[in-house]
């Protein structure tokens, strides 16, 4: 098996676990170059919220932020990319705009994101 079969394997399994108890949310995205009418891709992301940002340098600042982390393997995330957070019902309750990719191996792919 691959670096990239196991990390994407891997990250599938753990997203179910997290799913199951309920710290990942079922999600759908729409790219940003999607025509009108598109259908949104369903995914699962985890959504870390109040990230704080400390600098290293004399005056350090703290930032609270929102990151999502989607998996690779189920959809290519781009800049300008929307995500929505769906409830039980399959009902959109919070979208957000991918503003800067932070993190991107074989297996995630996590994002700063702007509401809205």
């Amino acid at each position: 098996m691959s670096q990239r079969a196991f990390l994407q394997a891997f990250d599938a399994a753990a997203f179910g676990t997290f799913a199951a108890a309920g710290i990942a949310d079922a999600a759908e995205y729409l790219a940003p170059d999607a025509a009108p009418g598109a259908p949104a891709v369903p995914c699962t992301v985890l959504v870390d919220r109040n990230v704080e940002d400390f600098g290293d340098d004399i005056a350090p600042v703290s930032a609270f932020r929102t990151r999502i982390t989607f998996q690779v393997s189920e959809l290519a995330a781009e800049e300008g990319g929307v995500v929505s957070l769906l409830d039980a019902a399959g009902l959109v309750t919070e979208s957000f705009t991918l503003a800067q990719r932070t993190r991107h191996d074989e297996g995630i792919s996590a994002w700063w994101v702007q509401h809205g």
